[in-house]
């Protein structure tokens, strides 16, 4: 299930709150993130522990400082509250997958 996170004290809560927490920063008009954002959610599908967050830069403006971003889509993996790994822009889903998988079996 993908939670919507409309402010930076939002996205806090939501990777403190979630041992395995995957945040997707996206912008309203930005056709990439939008088309990368249902690869995410299949994925996750097969990740119990994971729970997918998503930014809109579009709408929470202070998360491109919060998080040092620089272009969109951005996809990190938070593993206990910490930034473990990051994609911007270019997506690539199999090294993505790789990393969450390491992370997630981590957590069994």
């Amino acid at each position: 299930m993908t939670q919507t996170l409309q402010s930076i004290y939002a996205f806090n809560q939501f990777i403190q709150s979630n041992e395995l927490a995957v945040i997707h920063v996206m912008r309203d008009h930005c056709s990439v993130c939008h088309a990368v954002l249902p690869q995410l959610q299949d994925l996750l599908q097969e990740y119990p522990f994971a729970k997918l967050g998503v930014v809109n830069q579009s709408h929470v403006e202070e998360i491109a400082g919060e998080l040092s971003i620089f272009t969109v889509p951005v996809d990190l993996i938070f593993l206990n509250g910490k930034e473990m790994h990051r994609q911007g822009r270019f997506i690539d889903m199999q090294s993505f997958e790789h990393q969450l998988k390491l992370m997630h079996d981590s957590l069994k």
